[in-house]
């Protein structure tokens, strides 16, 4: 029986030949970590920009209803001067679909010789843990008759 040894020339080949393929492995792996905490990074900055436009989205919906409000609490009180509010409850539909919203009016006065005063409270979206809430307190002048 013959025994075939392999003898290497230079015999600190081998161990270089796997010391340079643990190396590149371990280059690999910091790589791929990296450009896997790049992309978690985009994705996290990609959802806070989400969170905050619809935010802003929700604001601005309820500085109109509170806008609207106003301008309805003042139609409504020159229409009808017994007129002393109300709470106007619109569904989801009617708005962006987003959710639902409110908007209060109270039409009120100190005094006779004071003039009347409207405070708008409107809501949005309502439902959700933290809805937006906007308030304005405005006096309202009677119409001058001629």
């Amino acid at each position: 029986m013959k025994r075939h040894v392999h003898l290497y020339r230079d015999q600190s080949r081998r161990p270089t030949h796997h010391h340079r393929s643990g190396l590149v492995l371990i280059a690999a792996l910091v790589c791929l970590l990296i450009v896997t905490s790049i992309i978690g990074s985009m994705l996290q900055s990609a959802l806070r920009a989400r969170r905050q436009l619809h935010t802003e989205r929700d604001r601005r919906q309820t500085e109109l209803l509170l806008e609207a409000g106003a301008d309805r609490a003042a139609l409504r009180h020159a229409a009808e001067p017994d007129f002393r509010g109300e709470t106007w409850n619109l569904p989801a539909e009617s708005i962006v679909g987003r959710g639902d919203g409110r908007v209060t009016t109270e039409v009120s006065r100190a005094a006779d010789d004071q003039p009347w005063q409207v405070r708008v409270v409107a809501e949005y979206p309502l439902g959700r843990d933290f809805p937006i809430r906007r308030s304005h307190t405005f006096p309202i002048t009677p119409p001058t008759t001629q």
